[in-house]
């Protein structure tokens, strides 16, 4: 029960996430793509917010977590059927978000199976919600009436009735796997000093990249300054709870000349969650960080050939099992240093831009378009995802060696 719990609460976190968009400003409804007011956005306030509501939860009782758990809970739903709309809902949805991962988080302790089900739950969800819902609207089915959706509500009838089924049977499982745990608080408040800043760092060095080439200064200097900020804040959180956050940026690096999972259609979506769930039993049953590393080193460099060469090397298929396999590797560690660590890999990805142009010359009786796309450089994605990946790898060598902490202490 207790890692159906994770599983299902991990999934309405994801799913959650994959509807939050990650360039709208939480500041102002009308703000345009790139404006600096962009950085304070839904993923930032949802890091935040998990951070935050982290801390306090582990210095509280299971009961306290679960009651925060069925509260936000009830205001994804809320927000995900219309009846909180507006910059309002999107606060609400953010924080509400980061307060469920924080409550599941605290609550799955450091039990390795259950941080591994929810954090995957939560990945999985995040990179592949659009796709479910993709999948499920081009189902023609019968149309759904919903009293509390006006006309110009914009509201996923598909995504409102599975975020209302998965919420409410979630809730039933988080009380009943966790009513009588006892916690055990070993929270330092030096979760605190990396989670605040550092999702607002990343969404300076985002909002910097933001409309420029990938192939430009700017983009390949912000990227570097996110590798920089990845590395301090590792070695900053205690002990070797920064390895999670390393691996998850080195996940992010290497999907970089791959655009992600494969999920274009029922068949491809249906192989990528098969394998993140063969990654997950076999990093659970022989977890190794390096080999894991090592797996997405491969994945970089087989998305620079796919792109230069026009090969096709499998690279967006074998991502979901590598991805599962690493991160699962990374564990066990603190509940704050895996609230804080799994939305680094929405939060510390940089926008890859497409740039097109079009010109268009019409009369009445003759029409002639002309466009002109600039695809982003896969070349230059992958080779700049592989050193990152290697920084990344590096990096965990040196804190693999730092001695664990023990609970309690900072």
């Amino acid at each position: 029960m207790k890692l159906l719990s994770m599983v299902l609460a991990g999934f309405v976190v994801g799913y959650a996430i994959s509807e939050i968009g990650p360039f709208d400003s939480l500041l102002s409804s009308t703000a345009e793509f790139g404006s600096f007011s962009a950085i304070v956005n839904g993923l930032n306030v949802f890091a935040i917010s998990a951070c935050v509501a982290s801390v306090a939860l582990a210095r509280a009782s299971a009961r306290a977590s679960i009651g925060v758990a069925i509260a936000a809970l009830l205001v994804i739903v809320f927000r995900t059927v219309g009846m909180v709309t507006g910059l309002l809902g999107h606060w609400a949805g953010a924080v509400a978000t980061g307060a469920l991962l924080a409550a599941a988080a605290v609550l799955a302790g450091r039990h390795r199976g259950a941080q591994a089900t929810l954090a995957v739950a939560v990945l999985g969800a995040g990179l592949m919600g659009a796709a479910l819902d993709a999948l499920l609207e081009a189902n023609d089915g019968p149309v759904f009436v919903w009293d509390v959706v006006g006309a110009e509500d914009d509201v996923s009838p598909q995504r409102a009735i599975v975020m209302v089924i998965v919420a409410s049977v979630a809730a039933i499982a988080l009380f009943l796997a966790h009513r009588n745990q006892v916690l055990q608080p070993h929270e330092p408040r030096k979760i605190l000093l990396v989670g605040l800043p550092l999702p607002i760092a990343a969404g300076v060095l985002s909002w910097v990249a933001a409309g420029h080439e990938a192939r430009s200064v700017e983009w390949l200097g912000a990227l570097a300054g996110m590798t920089v900020l990845a590395v301090l804040a590792a070695f900053v959180l205690p002990g070797r709870d920064g390895r999670l956050l390393l691996a998850l940026v080195a996940v992010s690096a290497a999907a970089l000349g791959s655009f992600g999972f494969a999920s274009g259609d029922g068949a491809q979506l249906a192989l990528s969650v098969g394998l993140l769930i063969v990654g997950v039993g076999i990093g659970y049953r022989w977890p190794q960080l390096y080999v894991g590393l090592g797996g997405l080193l491969v994945i970089a460099i087989a998305s620079g050939i796919e792109g230069y060469f026009d090969l096709p090397t499998g690279a967006t298929f074998g991502l979901p099992l590598v991805t599962a396999f690493v991160v699962v590797s990374a564990l066990a560690t603190s509940s704050g240093a895996q609230a804080l660590s799994l939305p680094v890999l929405f939060t510390m990805t940089l926008p890859v831009t497409v740039y097109a142009a079009s010109s268009q010359v019409a009369s009445t009786y003759d029409r002639a378009v002309a466009t002109r796309t600039t695809e982003p450089d896969h070349l230059v994605l992958s080779v700049a995802g592989l050193v990152v990946v290697a920084v990344m790898t590096g990096a965990c060598v040196l804190l693999m060696r730092r001695p664990t902490v023990v609970s309690g202490t900072s």
